[in-house]
């Protein structure tokens, strides 16, 4: 964001060093998952939703970043924004990707298996509009 205003100037990117790396992810409790089942559902459709609408109007979504983050319009329309995935999931690949450069890098001491982690099972069904 500084080489907008003129006081930087960006070498490469954090996708240009580790592509597809996942940034964040949505996480419910077992707890609200048992007692809120729908509301999950319900949130993660919308989420969904919203990866589509940034998929086919990007130009429109930057629009809102500065509403919904202090960000100044001229930023919004020129950062990074993150592909996400129109279903929701992640492939397989970038998870395993990022496990494995957590190993490498210490992070972790050794390869885990991240399927009781992560559970796709509240969201839309694939090919659901």
């Amino acid at each position: 964001m500084l080489e907008v205003h003129g006081v930087s100037r960006l070498l490469s990117s954090f996708h240009d060093i580790i592509p597809d790396f996942v940034f964040s992810g949505v996480f419910f409790s077992d707890t609200f998952l048992d007692s809120h089942p729908e509301q999950a559902r319900a949130f993660l459709r919308g989420l969904v939703k919203s990866f589509v609408f940034i998929r086919e109007h990007e130009a429109e979504a930057r629009e809102f970043i500065p509403k919904h983050t202090g960000v100044e319009l001229d930023v919004a329309r020129v950062c990074a924004l993150r592909r996400f995935s129109v279903t929701g999931r992640e492939p397989d690949g970038f998870i395993d990707n990022q496990r494995d450069l957590m190993v490498k890098f210490g992070s972790l001491s050794r390869s885990v298996t991240l399927d009781p982690v992560i559970d796709y099972s509240y969201l839309p069904p694939l090919g659901e509009k």
